[in-house]
């Protein structure tokens, strides 16, 4: 992924919603994690599907990854 923009990011709500089936069954924040490029940045996942974002994209090129059980084990 490209971020646009950079900026510190104090637990800002993402616009982006995991769908469901796909959601973390935990009720705990479940990192996402952001890496390469000049991030400095993390995701979390939370049960409603809410993404939190934590850090500095920095404008900069990166990828994601993320693993998490789900309620629905054969989500559509």
């Amino acid at each position: 992924m490209k971020f646009n923009q950079s900026g510190e990011n104090n637990y800002s709500p993402a616009q982006e919603t995991i769908p469901a089936g796909y959601r973390p069954v935990a009720k705990v924040n479940t990192p996402v994690a952001v890496f390469g490029g000049n991030t400095t940045f993390v995701l979390y996942a939370e049960h409603t599907g809410k993404v939190v974002m934590l850090g500095n994209p920095n404008k900069a090129y990166a990828g994601c990854t993320g693993v998490w059980r789900t309620a629905d084990p054969m989500p559509a």
